[in-house]
């Protein structure tokens, strides 16, 4: 094989390597190009979020801490917190309870009009 051959080779490879990472390149702009307009619509979006939970959060004062306001106060904020839970937790057992009723009672008249049929 001659030398020029050889160059033509190179040659070749080099022009096919500079058209694939153009390519990618290419590709690559037009990806950073997308991203860019979806992070602005995130940060629309973000800055929409952040007012509103500056709305619905109630900034509460800090408690003190426990040892320091007595052993009476602590147990009955306790106790209104277990009272609290307490009843959450037998409004979801009644709303279960009522689901389960209502799933497993059946009217027996429900299909009467598949019977009448015959």
């Amino acid at each position: 094989m001659p030398w020029w051959s050889w160059v033509l080779i190179w040659v070749g490879l080099v022009l096919i390597l500079l058209a694939v990472l153009g390519a990618l390149g290419y590709w690559l702009f037009r990806k950073v190009i997308l991203l860019q307009g979806e992070l602005a619509k995130f940060e629309v979006l973000l800055e929409a979020l952040e007012q509103r939970a500056q709305t619905l959060v109630s900034f509460a004062p800090a408690r003190s801490n426990a040892i320091v306001r007595g052993l009476r106060e602590v147990q009955v904020e306790r106790g209104e917190l277990n009272d609290v839970r307490d009843e959450t937790k037998e409004q979801r057992r009644e709303q279960r309870l009522e689901r389960a009723r209502d799933l497993t009672t059946a009217d027996p008249f429900q299909y009467e009009h598949l019977v009448k049929g015959n």
